[in-house]
């Protein structure tokens, strides 16, 4: 399968959510991520903080966490994906299927919130820390969100790979005047956005690396028996603290 064609599953996949046709799943599915985009700005305010990063920060928190940005960027990709053949042959395969992964990662993002949403809405409870705590472990999609922070490495790593790459960068690069001329530059955009956040970084690990392990830490604090008690317990740390 082409990474166009992959593209277009995961496109469908998205359109297919609930949300779309469900104003109140909408609203509280956005409140969900509203609150995770500052809970993880919280988190690794001092990692994206560093001059280098913060092209990657604002890529992770808009681009592949499926923020506001996301939708508009669906439409466009869903009207040209079906007549995208040329593209696959103007752009290098990697650079699409890496950009293909990136979209893959921000559906399954849309679709770990909206769970999470969903049962908020069912609850009638607003988007508190205690709530969205009491929420995770509800859903309990514990092996689901190790799996995407898994995706968003290799999506770093691929990309950091591709970037390093004179040929490829070059061929990418040969490939925009074709892509923009063939109405193909939502894609070309969001994968040439990934590759300009990701040139800062002296090493993609040095960024990767300490997000993950800070999200591996929080998803087995809120899945941990231990902290069961903690929503009464002033003592305890929140399990999205690290």
């Amino acid at each position: 399968m082409s990474a166009l064609s992959e593209l277009n599953d995961h496109l469908q996949r998205f359109w297919a959510l609930p949300h779309h046709k469900r104003p109140k799943l909408a609203k509280k599915f956005a409140e969900v991520q509203a609150w995770q985009r500052n809970r993880m700005s919280q988190t690794h305010r001092e990692l994206f903080a560093e001059p280098d990063n913060r092209a990657m920060a604002d890529y992770f928190l808009h681009k592949l966490y499926a923020g506001d940005e996301f939708p508009p960027l669906a439409r466009q990709l869903e009207r040209i994906v079906p007549k995208a053949q040329k593209l696959e042959k103007l752009a290098p395969a990697k650079a699409l299927e890496t950009g293909t992964l990136g979209i893959e990662s921000a559906v399954l993002a849309t679709e770990l919130d909206l769970k999470l949403a969903k049962w908020l809405l069912k609850q009638d409870l607003p988007v508190t820390e205690d709530n969205m705590l009491k929420a995770y472990r509800a859903v309990n999609d514990a092996d689901a969100r190790l799996h995407q922070l898994e995706q968003l490495q290799r999506v770093c790593e691929r990309t950091d790979k591709y970037v390093n790459s004179f040929m490829l960068q070059n061929a990418f690069k040969l490939a925009k005047g074709q892509a923009y001329k063939y109405n193909y530059h939502a894609l070309y955009d969001f994968i040439a956005d990934g590759f300009s956040a990701m040139k800062p970084l002296k090493n993609v690990q040095d960024f990767i690396d300490p997000f993950v392990t800070k999200e591996r830490q929080i998803i087995a604090n809120v899945h941990e028996p231990n902290f069961a008690n903690s929503l009464n317990t002033d003592n305890i740390d929140s399990p999205f603290a690290v």
